[in-house]
């Protein structure tokens, strides 16, 4: 699995072949196996992905097979 970290932002579209944590921000479209979003994250942009966790904020849309949204 690789990770963002929650001190990092990121302005453009990501694609990864593998599993993505989320903790910082990012500012475009994501693409990936599995994408897990933690409590203080944030997507602006849209998300496709077999299976997505939702912990932050996503403004965008939000494409999977497998979505679960955590009460935070």
């Amino acid at each position: 699995m690789s990770m963002i970290g929650a001190d990092i932002v990121v302005t453009g579209n990501i694609e990864a072949s593998v599993d993505l944590q989320i903790e910082g921000r990012v500012v475009g479209d994501v693409r990936c196996a599995t994408l897990i979003l933690g409590e203080k994250s944030c997507v602006q942009g849209s998300i496709y992905a077999d299976r997505v966790r939702v912990s932050g904020k996503v403004e965008g849309a939000i494409e999977t097979g497998d979505l679960a949204v955590e009460a935070t």
